[in-house]
């Protein structure tokens, strides 16, 4: 059996939403090559060449931080959660293999030239009303998180303005579009990358949840360091938070076809 069919096997038996949503009963657990394979998730070097760990390539620290077991994060079930690796600051969508389970909870999976694997086939039925649902709040996000570095950039930042695009929202304020749209990329990633067929986490989504996280985890420390007035730290915030918004965005724009709508624009 294929490493990526057993990773998904793995997370769909032990792993409710992370979204605390409940998950969907499957008939998984009835297959008895789960039990004794928690050692796979681990998975050898050669398997995911877009996650190798190249720390040295990185210019900033953040994202070697202490995770804590991800009790902080947005998403405590990303890849990172589960494997251990960390994906590359910057994704490389060609070099990430494509998930490719050989059976799912109703038998074998059927594959053909026309369909493709029936196993992580998500339809344009299921696609196009995520799309329609999240898509201006995403694009919404990303284009003022464009804005919020055009004013860090500048020789004289307003720090006020600056300031409103990385509000949290706290006690009775709405949140900046940007933080707002944290949470609707993760129900996107959902619904775009979730086949009916085989509903764990594959690897694309749980890679695409990671993503989130260091979003999250930029804008907060971009509200703290904008409240400071440090441009230096900002600046640094902001380009690591500018990597983790395009490496998600590289994952969902992939799913986002023609007939379904424009790609996201990717933050510059």
């Amino acid at each position: 059996m294929k490493s990526s069919a057993i990773l998904a096997t793995f997370i769909t038996g032990h792993v409710t939403s992370a979204l605390h949503v409940p998950a969907t009963d499957t008939a998984l657990t009835r297959r008895s090559v789960v039990s004794g394979i928690a050692s796979a998730i681990m998975l050898p070097p050669n398997i995911l060449p877009a996650i190798a760990d190249d720390a040295q390539q990185n210019p900033y620290k953040y994202e070697n931080r202490d995770r804590n077991k991800n009790k902080d994060a947005l998403i405590r079930e990303d890849y990172w959660y589960f494997s251990g690796r960390r994906p590359p600051r910057r994704l490389d969508i060609n070099a990430l293999p494509a998930d490719d389970p050989t059976w799912n909870a109703w038998g074998e999976c059927t594959k053909s030239e026309v369909t493709g694997n029936s196993c992580v086939y998500v339809s344009l039925k299921q696609r196009i009303p995520a799309y329609g649902k999240y898509f201006f709040s995403i694009d919404n996000g990303v284009k003022e998180y464009s804005q919020l570095g055009k004013i860090l950039r500048s020789s004289n930042p307003n720090w006020n303005e600056a300031a409103k695009l990385v509000d949290p929202g706290l006690d009775t304020r709405m949140p900046s579009p940007a933080v707002d749209s944290l949470l609707k990329m993760a129900l996107f990633a959902t619904q775009m990358l979730t086949s009916p067929n085989f509903t764990g986490p594959n690897r694309e989504l749980l890679v695409s949840r990671y993503y989130i996280n260091e979003c999250a985890f930029a804008l907060d420390g971009l509200a703290k360091s904008i409240e400071a007035r440090d441009v230096a730290t900002s600046l640094a915030l902001w380009e690591f938070g500018k990597d983790s918004f395009n490496s998600y965005l590289s994952i969902l724009n992939r799913s986002i076809s023609p007939k379904i709508g424009d790609k996201i624009d990717l933050v510059t």
